[in-house]
């Protein structure tokens, strides 16, 4: 559901048609940021955070596992497990009828990244949540041949 609550915001890229083939396989998150003011700004994080992954399976379902903390103490949630689905350059995910969309774009280095679907909303009056929603979040993955985990990190606990 973490990752289902970030989809509140973002805009939309160019579009690009992606192989579902390719998507299959382990991608482990190599940066995140969001854009402000036409520019990306990169979120500072170290090993525990950049160790979030995607496990995308043939079956179309694909397993999230979310770390958050630091190098001292980084802390991993269950894994969530979504359904998948492709169309063009959007990727649909849905758990138990929750439904978040991804732009995605691969680049020449083969990095795919995900920008959440920015869905039209109100202005709230609230000037800190009216920017958090009209926000644009991406985050960027590469492919892995092995299973992720956070090898730099002191302790892993269970969230």
């Amino acid at each position: 559901m973490v990752l289902l609550l970030l989809v509140a915001c973002c805009a939309k890229v160019s579009a690009q048609e992606i192989d579902a083939a390719g998507l299959i396989g382990v991608w482990k998150l190599e940066r995140s940021g969001f854009i402000e003011e036409g520019k990306e700004v990169i979120k500072d994080f170290d090993a525990c955070r950049l160790s979030r992954n995607f496990v995308f399976r043939s079956d179309n379902t694909v397993d999230y596992t979310y770390y958050e903390g630091n190098l001292d103490t980084c802390y991993v949630a269950e894994v969530e497990t979504y359904q998948w689905r492709l169309e063009g350059d959007t990727l649909m995910l849905d758990s138990r009828g929750y439904f978040g969309y991804y732009l995605l774009q691969m680049d020449e280095k083969g990095n795919l990244r995900m920008e959440a679907v920015k869905e039209e909303s109100t202005a709230t009056g609230d000037e800190m949540l009216d920017k958090m929603l009209n926000t644009v979040h991406f985050d960027v993955y590469r492919k892995q041949s092995k299973p992720v985990s956070c090898a730099d990190c002191r302790v892993v606990l269970k969230l």
